[in-house]
């Protein structure tokens, strides 16, 4: 299964029998066939017939909407989870039970920050260790110590956030493109392009996660590392955590790096104002990290080779025994 994007500003999607047409005016661009997509992400103002949203719908394919500037809007599709056990399970392990939640919060911080750390020392091996990255590895392994000690959920959180700075810390000499630099972690809005990538990418890879956690049947809104907010998917935002190094901070890195995106792709209005991925720039960014999603690594649980994609929805199936009692911990996934 895949995730389609339109990214044609002004474009509109029309139903034909069993597939979708998109056009630019009266020029058709695109035949697409829906037996094989899981879901639709829309980027900026795209026109959907009703048609071709009752179509979507009746197939079961989510519609996203996102911003001209890539971020989060709206989901529109069907919410319907016949796993009641598998929820009930849920909500007793994450909101009634502050043992087991405090557990799987511990657990995805510490497979986070260990994927942090695992790429600054790849980065370290390839291009050299420089004084920000050795000091950025000694606080990540200071974070995941302190994070196995944690108890109180504020503490855990703590934990995670001063790991992830010592991270972003080091993370600009890992760019060695010219007319790139990062000043730091920046968001809503992003002031840099840099900045604007991570933001991009980690809303792809929400949509990713979600789609996963729906598809299993655990209610997206209940986790244990967000506390619970309106309108806030909490356990996609958990889940997200441990995907952020491997699934999204590697691909800006390789898409700037390479020299597959240049200061040219950014719109940076100046005084003050947050920067913007163009149109090209995005489609490239989009194409990268969908081919990050299909691309196979070890996945050690099973000692075999599976698409990001799928380790993604291995994690949330992996999260739905343990809610179950089924399997005694959660286990993040790691990379080697």
């Amino acid at each position: 299964m895949r995730s389609i994007y339109v990214v044609q500003d002004g474009g509109s999607i029309r139903r034909q029998g069993a597939a979708l047409h998109v056009y630019r005016g009266r020029d058709r661009l695109d035949i697409v066939h829906v037996h094989d997509v899981d879901q639709v992400v829309l980027v900026g103002n795209i026109v959907v017939t009703p048609s071709a949203l009752e179509l979507l719908v009746d197939r079961g394919i989510d519609v996203v909407l996102l911003s001209h500037h890539g971020r989060f809007r709206a989901r529109i599709g069907s919410d319907v989870s016949r796993q009641v056990a598998l929820r009930i399970a849920q909500m007793r392990a994450l909101v009634f039970d502050a043992d087991r939640a405090a557990d799987l919060a511990r657990r995805i911080v510490a497979g986070k920050l260990a994927n942090c750390r695992t790429l600054l020392q790849r980065a370290a091996r390839r291009h050299g260790r420089t004084d920000a990255i050795a000091r950025a590895v000694a606080g990540l392994r200071a974070a995941i110590v302190r994070t196995g000690r944690a108890v109180d959920p504020d503490e855990i959180r703590g934990c995670e956030g001063s790991g992830t700075a010592a991270y972003f810390r080091a993370f600009g000499d890992l760019i060695r493109a010219p007319g790139f630099a990062f000043p730091g972690r920046n968001r809503r809005p992003p002031m840099d392009p840099v900045n604007a990538l991570l933001s991009l990418g980690y809303t792809l890879l929400s949509n990713v996660v979600e789609g996963a956690v729906r598809t299993v049947g655990l209610d997206p809104f209940v986790g244990a590392l967000h506390a619970p907010l309106t309108g806030r998917p909490s356990l996609v935002c958990d889940l997200v955590e441990e995907m952020r190094a491997p699934a999204v901070d590697a691909v800006v890195l390789a898409v700037i790096n390479r020299g597959m995106l240049t200061p040219e792709h950014f719109d940076d209005p100046g005084d003050g104002e947050p920067v913007v991925v163009k149109r090209d720039g995005m489609r490239i960014f989009i194409d990268a990290f969908e081919r990050r999603m299909r691309s196979a690594a070890r996945y050690p649980p099973e000692d075999r080779r599976l698409a990001y994609r799928d380790i993604i929805e291995q994690q949330v199936r992996h999260l739905a025994r343990v809610v179950l009692g089924r399997q005694p911990h959660y286990e993040p996934y790691r990379i080697e």
